[in-house]
């Protein structure tokens, strides 16, 4: 036999004996005929595919039940939401028992299901950060029926708190469809936000005398209190509430740091962050620039905010009155009605970014508004304690007591709620700072009173904006087409910023009782519900 075999023999023989060894009737002389490399590369790559087969079934066998594990979640997003049953009732100060609960579920989480219990909204997969642990309940009783219960949160750790989440992406898009924004609203928001940011100083805070940062004709100069604190917060709150964030990109990005910085640079080792003249603007304008800060914070979770965000609560809590529980315009003085919802907005902020507040303040402040509520069954609310009863206090006040635990159904503010609603019918003035109170405690009842409310509310603040091309355009006049209330005195900043506000319910905050979200949620978009309703 030749041993000068073709090339092509030699292939046809090997791809033979290859071909031999992949059958399971190998015998020892075709063994013996392979090479020696051929061989090795065998064994070698039947090891590999038997440890290959020993990871994956041990993998199989040792793989827990899936969960959903929350990510850290992108500030730009803000679509959030979550599957897990809220069982508490009130926002954010309870962990109280109620079968009416609220959108920020207080309870002990499955620990194999990281989730907080805010409300479901259809066609959402991403959720919300985890919340920690339990909280620690201390309950009063303060009266028949009443229901007074406090909690503290464990700082957060994402990017986003949740309740905050419905700011942003297509959550505010839903939620604006939902709950009664319209895109004439949505606009109205972001030209308000453009005038403001237009009227920004160059040391980054704004001024209620805001004239000198005009860039054109069409803002009428105006005299108004003075309070570079309370403008920049009032200025920094509508742009956080449509969702801009100092730490994301965005056209408003430079303002927000700008008007945070200046906020940080001015406060006092106290905690203090008012820099104005003594007078009534005082606890105001701190509460406002607490409230800035801590929603920065809770929005971007940008450690230099977490220690001035506390120090500004820290000052809060010192101000209280250590006798009546309220606040007024200066520290430890006995609390008027109107000063003291701006302090407990303030600490709804921090609480919701994660900063604890003690179970001793949250009791006062229920004491309080007992002591100011106008009749025996809490309905209705005065200025201060004694006082007669009005409409824009016991809006404010009862604003004050949802947040503080009452439930939804409970008869005081069912029934003090619908007073306010009514009230509107007999206004005969204009009363921003009336709006913005009422809107919210209605837009949290969601009965028919909203239903009725908000598109004459919201309607109306639509119209009342400036809207020619001078540089007035997206604000709100205080005088013009009718006086407002405090706008005297208090100016063109203020009316735009609770203007803006108001506008901004629909998705500031998650909605406050989880089971009106849960009705919604089932009921469908609005068409469904409107074609249902003339089906019946």
């Amino acid at each position: 036999m030749s041993t000068n075999r073709p090339a092509t023999a030699s292939v046809s023989e090997t791809r033979d004996r290859w071909s031999g060894l992949l059958r399971a009737d190998l015998d020892p002389d075709t063994l013996r005929s392979v090479p020696s490399w051929g061989l090795s590369l065998l064994l070698h790559a039947l090891f590999l595919l038997l440890l290959a087969f020993v990871i994956h079934f041990r993998g199989l066998i040792q793989r827990p039940e899936r969960v959903i594990q929350p990510a850290v979640v992108d500030s730009q997003l803000g679509e959030l939401t979550s599957l897990a049953p809220a069982n508490r009732s009130g926002d954010p100060f309870t962990i109280e028992d109620n079968a009416n609960p609220p959108s920020l579920g207080l309870a002990p989480a499955d620990p194999a299901l990281k989730l907080v219990g805010e409300p479901q909204i259809a066609a959402l997969t991403q959720y919300a950060p985890v919340l920690g642990a339990p909280a620690v309940l201390s309950k009063t009783d303060a009266g028949p029926g009443a229901l007074s219960a406090v909690m503290r949160l464990p700082e957060l750790a994402s990017s986003v708190s949740a309740p905050f989440s419905g700011r942003q992406g297509l959550t505010r898009a839903q939620l604006v469809r939902r709950e009664g924004g319209t895109a004439r609203s949505e606009k109205s928001v972001e030209d308000g936000l453009a005038w403001i940011v237009r009227h920004q100083r160059a040391d980054g805070a704004w001024s209620l005398n805001y004239q000198q940062q005009c860039q054109g004709d069409g803002c009428p100069h105006q005299i108004s209190i003075e309070s570079d604190t309370a403008a920049t917060g009032l200025a920094l709150l509508p742009l956080l509430g449509s969702g801009y964030i100092h730490t994301v990109k965005s056209r408003h990005q430079v303002s927000i740091r700008k008007g945070l910085d200046w906020l940080v640079k001015h406060q006092q080792p106290d905690g203090d962050l008012f820099t104005g003249p003594s007078g009534m603007g005082y606890l105001y304008s701190h509460a406002i620039g607490t409230m800035a800060l801590c929603e920065a914070y809770g929005l971007s979770q940008d450690p230099k905010l977490k220690r001035p965000a506390q120090r500004a609560v820290q000052f809060i809590v010192n101000a209280q009155d250590p006798t009546g529980g309220g606040w007024r315009y200066t520290p430890g003085q006995a609390g008027d009605t109107s000063v003291f919802g701006w302090q407990i907005f303030a600490l709804r902020s921090a609480n919701i970014a994660g900063i604890k507040i003690s179970p001793k303040i949250i009791n006062s402040c229920s004491m309080y508004l007992d002591q100011a509520a106008a009749d025996e069954s809490r309905v209705t609310y005065s200025y201060q304690p004694g006082r007669p009863a009005t409409a824009v206090m016991t809006a404010e006040a009862l604003v004050s007591r949802q947040i503080l635990g009452w439930p939804r159904d409970f008869p005081p503010l069912v029934k003090g709620a619908s007073e306010v609603a009514s009230h509107l019918d007999l206004m005969d003035e204009r009363n921003i700072y009336y709006w913005y109170y009422a809107t919210q405690l209605l837009h949290n009842m969601k009965n028919k009173d909203w239903e009725s409310w908000n598109p004459r509310v919201r309607e109306s603040l639509i119209e009342m904006q400036v809207k020619d091309n001078s540089c007035a355009k997206g604000s709100w006049d205080p005088l013009q087409p009718v006086p407002d209330h405090w706008g005297q005195r208090a100016g063109r900043m203020y009316l735009t910023s609770l203007s803006i506000l108001t506008l901004e319910v629909y998705y500031r905050y998650l909605p406050l009782y989880r089971d009106y979200d849960e009705e919604q949620t089932k009921a469908g978009p609005p068409s469904k519900r409107v074609a249902q309703k003339k089906s019946d």
